[in-house]
């Protein structure tokens, strides 16, 4: 049949001649044949690589094809707003950090809003991505291939260029269809059903009758990979110790300083406390950053998520953790309790503590420094001691002439001592009347 009865040009061959070179389908490739003095004709290709002019899908996409597309245990989002809140709630995305939340959610955004709302499809491109957020090319790419991997973005179709398409003998064909973009399907978690509500829904009369029966997929253990006799020096080396990025040993009472302290005490905090372990030491540090640069320690964080701070303690409504929709919005409310009005961090417990110690050690020097005063105002001058007349001086036993010693006059407490001791003594026989006062008030006292 010719090439015009079926409406498609005839493929042409490599290293056919000139006289029986086929006409080539499409403007942009080309067949010349070069005859060379005395030899056989060699023929030479020009390959097609404008984009063609026609429009970007042929045809409707197919209902099959969509629900084909939907990963394992999602379902087709119904709308935009629906996509973008069920992805905020999952646990992967909250465990991201602070950058990689933001430019997740941007993406997510734009390609929600290039959603058909009959097909619940997105077309957009990755120049039409990085254009509109701002990021680079790489970025994207990533951010779109960890949804597709987590399942939120099914695929319909791949993009495709007319160089790698089928049926295009690598681009020297040209088809017609240009550079298609990929299209995706928007889904969202499927919810799970207790089977037990499902025998409930059937009646009372069948729940009661019928045993509950949950089929459960076979299982079968699969066979161990033979070892490659290779690598058996391999099998039998001993595990590397893989040495942990953030420090396991921080304390509960010490005070972060640097950047690496903070993300040991953010560690020590997903330890402690089970929500907290729903997120991770880098989205931490940035969610308690005013309590962390307050100085506040894990003991004051753990003490703030439990104690408001006029010292009434939270209830709670849950009985396990993951029954909290968003735990970064919970522990942010409760951490809210120990803002002030301006937004600072009012005292925390370990900035009592302190300032308690600091008072009591200012009392004591200052009692330090009054029983100083008055051992000072106590002290006496040393008296010279008397000669007596047992004692001979040498001078005398030698024959030389003495001078006789001046008595020395009895020198006593001063006036200063003895108001001193006074005072003394009237202060404690006040503290005894105050007891004595507070034990027959008692009725300890003897009558």
């Amino acid at each position: 049949m010719a090439a015009a009865d079926t409406g498609r040009p005839r493929q042409p061959q490599r290293g056919t001649p000139e006289c029986a070179a086929p006409v080539v389908a499409g403007p942009h490739a080309h067949l010349h044949a070069v005859r060379p003095v005395g030899g056989t004709p060699r023929v030479t290709w020009r390959r097609g690589t404008a984009v063609s002019d026609l429009p970007d899908l042929i045809g409707p996409l197919s209902p099959a094809l969509i629900r084909a597309s939907v990963p394992r245990r999602m379902r087709r989002s119904p709308d935009q707003r629906t996509f973008l809140r069920e992805l905020k709630q999952d646990a992967d995305v909250l465990a991201l950090r602070s950058d990689g939340y933001a430019h997740l959610m941007l993406i997510c955004t734009l390609i929600a809003w290039r959603m058909n709302w009959e097909t619940k499809c997105s077309r957009p491109t990755i120049a039409w991505l990085v254009e509109r957020s701002g990021l680079s090319k790489p970025t994207v790419k990533r951010w779109v291939r960890w949804l597709r991997e987590r399942g939120w973005l099914g695929v319909v179709e791949q993009g495709s260029t007319c160089r790698y398409r089928k049926g295009t003998m690598a681009g020297l064909v040209d088809d017609g269809l240009g550079h298609r973009a990929a299209v995706w399907v928007l889904c969202v978690p499927r919810p799970i059903r207790d089977p037990r509500d499902q025998l409930r829904d059937q009646g009372p009369c069948k729940a009661a009758d019928q045993p509950e029966q949950i089929s459960e997929p076979p299982s079968r253990s699969l066979r161990r990979r033979e070892l490659d006799p290779t690598r058996t020096r391999e099998e039998r080396s001993p595990a590397r110790r893989v040495k942990p990025r953030i420090s396991p040993q921080w304390g509960l009472h010490q005070t972060p300083r640097t950047k690496r302290d903070r993300l040991a005490m953010c560690e020590r905090l997903r330890r402690e406390s089970p929500v907290l372990g729903l997120m991770t030491p880098w989205y931490l540090r940035w969610l308690l950053k005013p309590f962390i640069d307050a100085g506040a320690t894990a003991s004051d964080v753990l003490h703030a998520l439990d104690v408001r701070e006029d010292d009434s303690r939270w209830s709670y409504t849950w009985r396990s953790r993951d029954e909290i929709r968003h735990p970064a919005g919970w522990v942010r409310h409760r951490l809210s309790a120990w803002l002030g009005p301006d937004g600072r961090v009012l005292p925390l417990p370990s900035h009592r503590r302190a300032a308690a110690d600091a008072r009591r050690r200012a009392e004591q020097e200052a009692r330090r420094r009054e029983w100083e005063r008055i051992a000072a105002a106590a002290s006496r001058v040393p008296a010279p001691r008397p000669a007596t007349d047992v004692e001979e001086p040498a001078a005398a036993v030698a024959g030389l002439e003495t001078v006789a010693p001046v008595a020395a006059e009895a020198v006593g407490p001063n006036a200063a001592f003895r108001a001193a001791r006074e005072e003394l003594e009237r202060r404690r026989r006040e503290r005894e009347a105050a007891e004595l006062a507070m034990l027959a008030v008692r009725g300890w006292g003897s009558s």
